[in-house]
């Protein structure tokens, strides 16, 4: 009997562990399921976005979503007008999916850097396409033919704010805005001279200030049709998922004319028409809802005034009871400090929107919070 207690033993013992080598034998067919193969393969490759200035950026990522990757080449609390990138930052550019700049000569770098990602497999967008800008003459600053009008507020504003009539033309985007960038064969051969302004009266371009206003995003009609210039770059690349940014890009476009609605109930409610601003970069706002800015600097931030002009500023202040000198995030206070203390006016902030500040960063801003806030300075200075 002791035998055969052995034996039974054993063949116990023997099944426990060819039950146990089956087991782990399987294991590797589980792991390397059909399943699995098939997530990895649905796994989808964002696009390489490079924007310029921060409205770009914000409603790249806005309209994009999880199928975007944006970098802003203008750093944080850079200025637009000035900054160069850096050899490793245009071969960076040239890498990505797509590169999108405002244009009408904001970016000095964007010739150079267009030049350099001519031939690359790029697409190059213009996001102002489609947007008639204002013409704008830096030697004036905005001052003197503007300062004889008694700043009629109250008979301007239907003729300023018509929106029923005007938002046809400014964002009639079935007429005008075919977007079709013209970059189908995504090469841009055909396209660089017209586009981009690669011809030799457009290389110089970025020092032709006083030709074109460049700062559209801070009307938020016009912003409308540099979302949608993004949008459509979006779906040219990834046609697949137009759906899904067309529902983003319209979601964005209501709030945009739901902050045009806010804008001008802020204006209409103000007892002024006119400010002092560190530079003249809000022409479009006169243009949409009759506001005055009186620029310290000019359009670009570079472009200093004249004694006698900071003199006139001073003056027209005085004369119009303006209490306020609106400084800027990323702009020089050294010259706007001066007419404020002349004027014993107190300061307020505007936030020009083409690059963040650290502070910004830090407190998740973005177009709109940056927009709301321009509101509720501009509510302060007027009244």
């Amino acid at each position: 009997m002791k035998p055969t207690y052995y034996i039974l033993a054993l063949i116990l013992v023997l099944s426990a562990f060819l039950a146990a080598c089956g087991g782990a034998e399987e294991e590797p067919e589980e792991v390397d399921s059909g399943e699995d193969d098939s997530a990895v393969e649905e796994t989808v490759e964002p696009l390489e976005v490079f924007t310029t200035i921060f409205p770009l950026e914000d409603f790249a990522n806005k309209i994009g979503g999880e199928f975007v990757e944006v970098t802003n080449m203008v750093p944080v609390g850079a200025d637009a007008h000035t900054f160069d990138p850096t050899p490793r930052e245009m071969i960076d550019a040239a890498e990505g999916d797509v590169f999108i700049y405002n244009g009408a000569g904001l970016e000095g770098f964007a010739d150079a850097l267009i030049d350099t990602l001519e031939g690359e497999d790029i697409l190059i967008v213009q996001a102002s396409e489609g947007i008639e800008l204002l013409d704008y003459d830096d030697h004036e600053h905005g001052h003197e033919e503007d300062h004889d009008h008694e700043h009629g507020h109250e008979e301007d504003h239907d003729h300023e704010h018509g929106h029923e009539e005007d938002h046809d033309h400014e964002h009639g985007h079935e007429e005008d805005h075919d977007h079709s960038h013209d970059h189908e064969e995504h090469g841009h051969e055909e396209d660089h001279d017209h586009e981009h302004g690669h011809e030799e009266e457009d290389h110089d371009h970025s020092h032709h200030h006083h030709d074109e206003d460049p700062h559209v995003w801070l009307d938020p009609i016009l912003a409308i049709t540099l979302a949608e210039n993004v949008k459509d770059a979006f779906i040219e690349l990834m046609p697949e998922q137009e759906e899904v940014f067309t529902s983003n890009f319209e979601s964005l476009k209501e709030e945009l004319e739901q902050l045009d609605e806010e804008f001008q109930e802020m204006v209409e409610a103000a007892s002024k028409d006119t400010f002092i601003v560190s530079h003249a970069g809000y022409g479009y706002w006169h243009e949409r809802y009759g506001l005055e800015q009186i620029g310290i600097s000019g359009m670009s931030p570079t472009e200093e005034p004249s004694q006698r002009q900071i003199e006139e500023i001073i003056e027209h202040a005085e004369e119009n009871d303006i209490q306020h000198v609106m400084f800027e995030q990323n702009i020089p206070t050294q010259i706007s400090d001066v007419v404020k203390d002349e004027v014993g006016a107190e300061a307020v902030y505007l936030h020009n929107l083409e690059a963040l500040i650290a502070e910004d960063v830090e407190n998740n801003e973005d177009y709109f919070s940056l927009m709301r806030r321009n509101i509720e300075a501009l509510r302060t200075a007027l009244q």
